[in-house]
């Protein structure tokens, strides 16, 4: 079974995410930030609270090494269900535009599902990444699908979604490399506000973790414009969304959609809805000169 290539500039991908995003931006972005605090924010406090300390002697120096482990376990046991919930929160705002902060907890309700294709990706992952780094990039391009596709098929197994990853992604993952470059740009500014407060701050515990937070809020308003793209990226690969010459974009937040580009003035008449077209064909009969004339003659 063959694949859809994406032919779709990263420009026009881009637009179409903040298409999906224009009035929305506030409610998806809060779903972002819960998500955010759900993963990295408590990873980050469990890393605090649980770490080895290790004491080594570095130039005659004794200097003791902290190792944390909390969030490295945490991730682990819930990283795969917390992705599959935001992966069905995206697509479900990107076909119907319904904000539903719950659904990001909805991972859980297929739990050794999402738990089982968290670990074989990141196995997968890892083992390619021991060759060589590009090998382990070229590998998370191929398996970056995989919880679109469980979150659309839950009846498939996690190596069933690595393989259908795979399939579409088949000729696809140079465009998809190409799209995460046109952000860098953005990542570096939104990364300045942290790295400056982790450059001139020395707070530690709670204040840090906090501070941290609040730095990185303009990491997660990109996120959310990131993943709306990549959700777009998803929906063009697997022909869910389509795009057409046309004049209205109004049509992309329905599954089994299309998004209209500008036409020109030459196709206005192609492009019009079939029944302005009909209207448009049919000529109101005359009122009095095509009657027949019923008086007779003298």
């Amino acid at each position: 079974m063959g694949n859809h290539i994406v032919i779709e500039p990263a420009c026009k991908i881009r637009e179409i995410a903040r298409n999906a995003l224009a009035g929305y931006w506030k409610p998806v972005v809060i779903g972002v930030l819960i998500y955010f605090l759900l993963t990295s924010g408590i990873e980050t406090i469990l890393d605090n609270l649980f770490a080895f300390s290790n004491p080594v002697e570095i130039y005659g120096k004794d200097l003791v090494q902290t190792i944390p482990y909390g969030g490295s376990i945490y991730n682990f046991i819930i990283g795969g269900p917390l992705e599959l919930g935001f992966t069905i929160f995206l697509l479900t705002f990107f076909r119907s535009r319904k904000v539903d902060n719950t659904l990001l907890f909805e991972g859980f309700s297929r739990f050794a599902k999402a738990f089982l294709l968290f670990v074989l990706m990141t196995v997968k992952i890892m083992l390619w990444s021991l060759l060589l780094v590009v090998p382990g990039i070229i590998a998370s391009f191929r398996y970056s699908q995989a919880f679109f596709v469980l979150a659309d098929n839950p009846e498939m197994s996690a190596n069933q979604c690595l393989k259908e990853s795979s399939r579409i992604m088949a000729g696809n993952k140079g465009r998809y490399f190409y799209l995460q470059l046109t952000f860098i740009g953005w990542y570096i500014m939104a990364a300045i506000p942290g790295s400056i407060y982790t450059t001139v701050s020395d707070a530690t515990g709670a204040v840090s973790v906090i501070m941290s937070i609040i730095f990185s809020l303009p990491s997660v308003v990109l996120s959310a414009y990131v993943m709306m793209a990549n959700t777009a990226f998803y929906e063009l690969a697997t022909e869910k969304l389509v795009v057409v010459n046309g004049a209205d974009y109004d049509n992309m937040v329905n599954a089994e959609y299309t998004v209209r580009e500008e036409s020109s003035p030459a196709s206005d008449e192609e492009s019009a809805p079939a029944g302005e077209a009909e209207a448009e064909s049919e000529d109101p009969a005359p009122a009095d000169e095509d009657k027949p004339d019923d008086t007779p003659e003298e």
